[in-house]
């Protein structure tokens, strides 16, 4: 993009600062930190179609990416490429997660580097000449490299907690981020995924994501998004809202929800049922499971029904929406339990974001 539309020497936001020389190792680190500390974790992620059948397969679209579109993707891939190489050369193609590592360290190092450049086409790296491997997985490094070098891709910061103490280096963050980037819609997601027609805007598409449903999302999040003009993305685990304020405590230390002091010095730890009707006039707002789950967790059909039809039905009274969207716990994606998948088109969901792509179902 012309460098015209990006202001020089703006500041990169601390967290993703990245020092000269540093390795792909130096970038798995880093990402590993922001997790821990509960900042802004960026990653690549594919866009891929589930064929889930032959009428599937025939209805799906045939997308081809603009060229601008197809050269960031092929140098993304070449940048997860090289950090596979040189991390994870002796690991499986079809070990989810180090291809999870890999296209974290990958995105922490491409956000980094593009920010303190602030030009289009930083990246100098060539193309992968990577062929399919035959007998590889349908989801292993191999075919995320060669989705992001057909231009099906997109860049995600995910946050969890956004506490009122990080209000200012979270407006820091998306200010940066919005002026590099183009900061997606649902009408942005389903253009592509469903006719094939990408955002007439140069900037690359990056989906900005607040996991869980704290009250913070609503309160912190929410409003800078607002002041700058922004569609975030909050994935909502349902149970976590309907608990009791006196009882979200319980609810987060049995379900992997962190919380912070600031959340438990508030007078929920969650967001109300009325803030997240409020979120979604706004922006998108989507389904986390109820109560924060993964597909190991989920085996029967009641767990199916409380996990993903559940908070669809609890979404669409609050909201007067289509959810559209689903995450599981840990960011599994598609074609690992075919039971689990037509669960998630049976409730009318669309898209599914895992920690590596996302899908359209």
């Amino acid at each position: 993009m012309p460098t015209s539309l990006l202001p020089t020497g703006a500041p990169v936001p601390a967290a993703w600062s990245r020092r000269a020389g540093a390795g792909p190792l130096d970038d798995l680190r880093a990402s590993a930190s922001l997790a821990a500390a509960r900042g802004g974790v960026p990653a690549l992620l594919a866009l891929l179609w589930d064929d889930h059948d032959d009428d599937a397969r025939r209805a799906r679209p045939a997308p081809v990416a603009p060229a601008s579109v197809l050269a960031d993707g092929r140098q993304l891939a070449a940048r997860a490429d090289l950090v596979w190489r040189a991390l994870a050369s002796d690991q499986r193609d079809d070990d989810l997660s180090v291809v999870i590592s890999v296209l974290h360290a990958a995105g922490f190092a491409v956000l980094a580097d593009e920010l303190a450049d602030q030009r289009a086409g930083a990246l100098r790296v060539p193309h992968p000449r990577r062929a399919a491997v035959p007998g590889s997985a349908p989801l292993g490094m191999t075919s995320h490299l060669l989705a992001m070098g057909r231009g099906h891709h997109l860049r995600v910061v995910s946050w969890h907690n956004t506490p009122p103490s990080r209000r200012d280096q979270l407006r820091a963050e998306l200010a940066a981020l919005q002026q590099r980037y183009r900061l997606w819609t649902l009408a942005d997601l389903e253009a592509v995924t469903a006719t094939g027609t990408w955002p007439d805007d140069p900037r690359p598409g990056l989906l900005p994501v607040f996991y869980e449903g704290y009250r913070a999302s609503a309160e912190v999040a929410a409003p800078v998004c607002d002041e700058l003009g922004i569609t975030g993305w909050f994935g909502v685990c349902t149970g976590f809202v309907s608990c009791r304020p006196d009882q979200q405590e319980l609810f987060a230390r049995s379900h992997k929800v962190v919380l912070l002091p600031e959340d438990l010095a508030a007078p929920s730890a969650a967001m109300t049922w009325d803030q997240v009707g409020e979120l979604a006039q706004r922006h998108v707002v989507f389904a986390h499971t109820a109560s924060h789950a993964g597909i190991e967790e989920t085996p029967t059909d009641a767990d199916l029904e409380r996990e993903v039809l559940a908070p669809a039905t609890a979404l669409r009274a609050a909201t007067g929406q289509d959810a559209g969207v689903f995450a599981w716990l840990h960011g599994s994606p598609t074609g690992t339990s075919a039971r689990h998948d037509a669960a998630l088109r049976a409730a009318g969901y669309r898209h599914l974001v895992s920690a590596t792509a996302v899908h359209r179902l």
